[in-house]
């Protein structure tokens, strides 16, 4: 009996400790990179390029959590890239109705289809960030094929070498180049194309008909990475949990700013 009595004490403090560190890491999280990568090029038109940035701005409205975890990036490509919204920290409703206000009123240029130039920016966004990052997601969304596919390759790797984790890929209307972007943008390979999507551990592909189908893709892929499946383990359980939440808590991985 004393045996069994010193085993499930140390089980329950094993457990304790390591929620303890686990509450403690989790207070005391870094921030969490979000880039948008928006196709502007000429075969998008005006009419769907409303539609793609008011069903981003919409998304964010609705789903960027409040908690001052999640720092914003959105860059818009066609023949060149623009850095239009630069680490952009949502701390409050004002803050995150601000951003959505800002990517809802994004103009439309025109123009040719450069992944190097909007992955390059991307980097450099993500890069000039002053906060601790956690992690580093970027979404591509585009509905062409690059002027350069050896260079896009180049500078998404890059992009994932200056410490991005995950790219993502909505694929919009039949112009794409379906095979080039699951194999060679999307990241970590290989690219996950099956609801529900094994994020972060694989990027993942959605291969949309329309600008009208991305909005509503858009918005499943923002809930896919700021709600995870947060189930709270049973009590018969804890304990046998306990080393592995430590192991989590102490193993998180802190980038430099």
């Amino acid at each position: 009996m004393r045996k069994i009595r010193k085993l499930t004490l140390a089980a329950s403090m094993a457990a304790t400790f390591a929620l303890s560190a686990f509450a403690s890491s989790s207070a005391n999280a870094g921030t969490i990179q979000l880039g948008f990568i928006l196709d502007e090029s000429g075969s998008i038109g005006s009419s769907n390029w409303n539609i793609i940035k008011n069903g981003l701005s919409n998304a964010v409205n609705n789903l960027i959590p409040l908690n001052s975890n999640y720092e914003i990036s959105v860059v818009t490509f066609s023949s060149s890239a623009t850095a239009d919204i630069q680490n952009f920290l949502v701390t409050d409703a004002a803050s995150r109705t601000s951003l959505a206000t800002s990517i809802a009123n994004l103009g439309y240029s025109g123009g040719g289809t450069n992944f190097t130039a909007a992955f390059d920016t991307m980097r450099t966004t993500l890069a000039a960030s002053t906060l601790n990052i956690d992690f580093s997601y970027v979404n591509f969304a585009t509905d062409g094929v690059t002027s350069n596919e050896a260079t896009a390759i180049t500078a998404r790797n890059n992009l994932i070498a200056a410490g991005v984790d995950n790219i993502s890929i909505e694929g919009i209307g039949s112009g794409v180049d379906t095979a080039y972007l699951q194999n060679s943008i999307c990241y970590p390979g290989p690219c996950d194309t099956t609801s529900p999507y094994n994020f972060p551990t694989q990027g993942f592909y959605i291969g949309v008909a329309n600008a009208t189908a991305y909005a509503a893709a858009i918005e499943n892929k923002i809930r896919v990475v700021t709600q995870p499946n947060n189930t709270v383990p049973e009590p018969a359980s804890l304990a046998l949990t306990g080393l592995g939440l430590f192991g989590i808590a102490m193993s998180r991985r802190r980038k430099a700013a």
